[in-house]
């Protein structure tokens, strides 16, 4: 009887340390944003719950990945950001490359079929928009962009389909203004690429 028991305990003991290791292995990792609705996370416990992706900058000039829960938390973050920044002020550590065919301005957001701004592009003023890229510029500007030179003010949009569905990425202009942003670098809030992949895009002031 005793080895019935002695043996119990064993088969107890084992189970107990698989199921303590299995904690272990499957343990939160770090998560991939920065901040999560504002607040900072130490783990990737709350990263499936992140539906909007914004980039912009920190007061040091490095590039910031944001993750929001709701459209009205991270468009509260936006405004209270334009708050405090100064428009084309933000120093950049970005290596700003040479453009093909030259650009827009400050007033624009210029769209580019290659990395590093180059070959032929479309520009967009802030406060326009191309909700369907097919049928505003034909079928060869659908699902080309591979590279963005922001206008200076608001932010930029780009979405995998057309009229802003599917998923989505969202650049703040003012951070991102003389640097060259290559799409091939980032993804849509879905998780799918973003270069080559884009059917509208929006530059909203």
């Amino acid at each position: 009887m005793k080895t019935i028991y002695s043996l119990m305990f064993t088969v107890a003991v084992t189970f107990l340390a698989m199921f303590s290791f299995s904690n272990v292995s499957f343990a939160a990792g770090e998560s991939q944003y920065d901040l999560i609705d504002g607040k900072q996370v130490s783990t990737n416990a709350n990263d499936p719950k992140v539906k909007h992706i914004y980039y912009t900058g920190d007061e040091q000039g490095n590039e910031v990945r944001l993750g929001f829960t709701t459209q009205q938390k991270v468009d509260d973050y936006i405004k209270n950001e334009k708050k405090v920044e100064k428009e084309s002020s933000v120093s950049s550590n970005f290596e700003t490359l040479g453009s093909g065919i030259g650009g827009s301005g400050t007033c624009c957001t210029d769209f580019y079929t290659d990395a590093n701004k180059w070959g032929p592009y479309i520009k967009v003023r802030v406060g326009d928009s191309i909700p369907n890229i097919t049928s505003s510029l034909g079928r060869t500007w659908n699902d080309v962009i591979s590279s963005i030179s922001t206008a200076n003010t608001g932010s930029t949009y780009l979405y995998q389909h057309e009229y802003a569905s599917g998923g989505y990425i969202r650049f703040n202009n003012a951070y991102y203004w003389g640097k060259t942003i290559n799409l091939s670098n980032y993804k849509f809030s879905n998780g799918v690429s973003a270069n080559n992949n884009a059917s509208s895009v929006y530059v909203i002031k």
